[in-house]
């Protein structure tokens, strides 16, 4: 997929993570001798819009940039409720295998 520049500046950015929408690109930061992308500036609005705050968004936390947004998982994941595992129990045992048959057949000897 190509996308210009220009189309890509008026695409809002949202964070998978929590659904929050983080503003749209604004600048766009490359290494010249090797032409690598390595992220994007988006520039977002705190509170009423007065005060501008920019973030920088690495390449590899893009996850897909779609005909309208560019949907990104940028900051920490939240762990899931729970105790965590202690690490002085040992992991347990699986279960026992049943006693191995070499020969389903029957000899003639049990029927009797």
């Amino acid at each position: 997929m190509e996308v210009t520049f220009s189309a890509l500046k008026q695409k809002d950015v949202i964070n998978l993570i929590d659904g929050k929408h983080l503003g749209k690109v604004c600048d766009m930061t490359f290494s010249f001798p090797e032409n690598r992308v390595l992220g994007f500036t988006v520039t977002g609005c705190k509170g009423f819009r007065l005060s501008k705050q920019e973030i920088f968004l690495p390449v590899n936390a893009v996850v897909k940039i779609g005909e309208d947004a560019v949907l990104v998982k940028f900051g920490k994941e939240e762990k899931p409720d729970g105790p965590p595992p202690r690490p002085d129990c040992p992991p347990p045992c699986p279960p026992p295998c049943p006693p191995h048959r070499p020969n389903s057949r029957r000899d003639y000897g049990e029927y009797e």
